[in-house]
């Protein structure tokens, strides 16, 4: 699709894509679920949370352990950071 349709069809629907990760502590491990919540006209249309890894500590260092590829490994870090 053509990113000028797109961009109008958007703008015209005013859809909005929020992504975030949170992070939550189960049984000694940070468990990184990332959560996709897509608005149209301020409503929303469609949500899901999908767990994308694992962070665990192991001789005083911490280690990233992804559920598959397609996690951006950078934005899983600086967030994470930011919730310590």
């Amino acid at each position: 699709m053509d990113k000028r349709i797109k961009s109008f069809i958007e703008d015209t629907l005013n859809i909005k894509k929020i992504s975030r990760y949170d992070f939550r502590e189960i049984c000694g491990f940070t468990f990184v679920f990332e959560s996709d919540i897509i608005s149209i006209k301020e409503k929303v249309s469609s949500a899901s949370i999908m767990p994308v890894g694992i962070i665990y500590e192991e001789n005083d260092e911490f280690y990233y352990a992804p559920l598959h590829e397609a996690v951006e490994i950078d934005e899983v870090i600086k967030e994470y950071v930011k919730s310590l």
